[in-house]
């Protein structure tokens, strides 16, 4: 690897930052049921999160890092500028999200902003006409799919899942035994989250790094470096560390009441869900499916006892993830290179 710039460091950082603050603002996805039900502490929680996060980095591929870094934007509309802008636009919606509570998509802002910096970059250089040439068409419907399929899937998976035991509970009755069994189950779901949501999240900010290095040069191919994979997977345990209690209770509790069974199945059809995406190389949104999942473990319980009206209003902050950060990137772009020209 050749000389690394003092821009590109701060590439770097900026990445690790948006990493930091992806597992601060996403803890809440693999550990708000396990809360919620009483089954760990917070701090229990958190820890037991961190770990499995940490150690994701040494049972997957680096597919999704790939599909992130590489083929969604081309490579040859990215430079170290771009990557800035977008990790800047990206982190600014994260925080905005987390301040009011909302379980948004750091994934998505994450994909949103790399785009939205990339296409204003090339606007300032070769002029509206050419405002979509940097966009991999084909990568991105992928990505646009799977904001609709995602939560679905968790929330179908979670639903098949409660029904089975419900049924099972009304034909073979149930004791005290088996809510002391659901709830070490638990543990074994949270955990697999935690893997899942490790496995897929850290490989995103690894892919933008990556794209940042080949850009400058100080990469000849798109091969994710060891050290940037690490990096990424321990600085977003260290983020998890930190927690986002703000969502948790969103996750937790307002979208349904749960007990350690629902929490078993909601955690596994996420878990589940998330490691399909990531067998198959796709960038998904835990948050998403997270939702979906416990969603569905309340509808097989009674669907009228849902609170739909919090789930519309996640939905709303989803479908502005992507175009605002992609918006807030572009125009970040726009005055750096009205500033240095």
């Amino acid at each position: 690897m050749e000389h690394i710039s003092s821009l590109l460091v701060c590439v770097i950082l900026a990445g690790l930052a948006f990493d930091f603050i992806n597992g601060f603002h996403d803890a809440s996805n693999s550990i708000a049921t396990v809360v919620a039900t009483k089954v760990l502490t917070p701090r229990q929680a958190v820890i037991m999160a961190a770990f499995f996060n940490v150690i994701a980095a040494f049972f997957f591929t680096t597919g999704v890092a790939k599909t992130v870094g590489s083929g969604l934007v081309s490579l040859d509309a990215v430079t170290p500028v771009v990557v800035l802008c977008g990790l800047i636009g990206a982190t600014a919606w994260g925080i905005l999200t987390w301040r009011f509570g909302l379980p948004s998509s750091s994934s998505h802002a994450l994909l949103g902003g790399y785009a939205g910096s990339a296409m204003a970059n090339h606007v300032l250089h070769n002029g509206w006409q050419s405002f979509g040439a940097p966009i991999i068409v084909s990568g991105w419907l992928k990505v646009l799919a799977f904001i609709v399929i995602a939560p679905l899937l968790g929330l179908f998976i979670a639903f098949v899942l409660k029904s089975a035991l419900n049924l099972l509970r009304k034909y073979r009755g149930e004791n005290a035994w088996g809510e002391s069994f659901y709830r070490k189950g638990q543990l074994l779901s949270s955990a697999f989250l935690s893997l899942m949501h490790g496995s897929n999240d850290a490989q995103k900010t690894a892919g933008i790094i990556t794209g940042a290095l080949v850009a400058s040069g100080a990469l000849t191919s798109f091969d994710i470096p060891h050290w940037v994979l690490i990096l990424s997977y321990l600085t977003m345990g260290l983020g998890t560390l930190f927690g986002g209690w703000r969502i948790v209770k969103t996750m937790g509790h307002r979208l349904t009441r749960l007990d350690a069974k629902s929490g078993v199945c909601a955690e596994s059809a996420a878990a589940l869900s998330i490691m399909c995406a990531t067998v198959f190389h796709l960038p998904i949104s835990t948050t998403h499916v997270v939702t979906g999942a416990i969603l569905g473990v309340g509808a097989a319980n009674d669907a009228s006892k849902v609170r739909w009206s919090t789930g519309r209003r996640i939905a709303w902050a989803w479908a502005f993830t992507i175009p605002a950060a992609a918006f807030t990137s572009g125009v970040t772009m726009a005055l750096v290179n009205f500033i240095y020209g």
